[in-house]
């Protein structure tokens, strides 16, 4: 994970916490994690409604975020204490974005052959987790230089993940 000093300082507070217990109910975590993937013109995207929309109209919103990795990244965020009744710590939300993107990918991994960047950044103190997949002409929706940003950023790549050990046969 390549990270910025201020995410840095999370992630060593989280990994040094010797109790690694989050006191959650497990609907809540059914919430963050049942969630529906939509492939849409080349585009994975988190999605709980049925969305038509024909060529045209996709192409028009892609360009009003630039590309399809700002689309991407835009659509596909997830706050992380919008699904937890009880107040988490900032290393409670970490640990528990981190299992949402180990779980996210082994699912995303089915659907695309491409890279998948999933990207964590903090904001007054909750953590926002998004994700695209890296594109050859398009790169990383956070830039190259992470120390741009003040609030505390990351960003994983799929291949430092466990492998998914599950092949989609249909995916090309």
């Amino acid at each position: 994970m390549i990270v910025n000093e201020a995410m840095k300082k999370i992630i060593e507070n989280a990994n040094s916490i010797s109790d690694d217990r989050i006191n959650v109910s497990v609907k809540e975590m059914q919430e963050l994690f049942n969630i529906t993937i939509k492939k849409m013109y080349d585009c994975l995207l988190l999605s709980n409604r049925e969305t038509a929309i024909s060529k045209e109209q996709f192409n028009q919103a892609v360009l009003s975020y630039g590309d399809k990795t700002g689309y991407e990244a835009s659509i596909n965020e997830r706050r992380i204490i919008d699904f937890f009744d009880s107040p988490l710590t900032v290393s409670e939300q970490y640990k528990i974005g981190r299992l949402y993107v180990q779980c996210l990918n082994n699912r995303l991994s089915l659907m695309t052959n491409n890279k998948l960047v999933y990207l964590y950044d903090f904001n007054d103190d909750i953590l926002t987790v998004r994700f695209h997949q890296l594109r050859k002409d398009e790169g990383i929706f956070f830039g190259d230089d992470l120390n741009q940003f003040v609030e505390p950023v990351g960003v994983l790549m799929s291949d430092e993940l466990s492998p998914n050990i599950i092949e989609n046969k249909e995916v090309n």
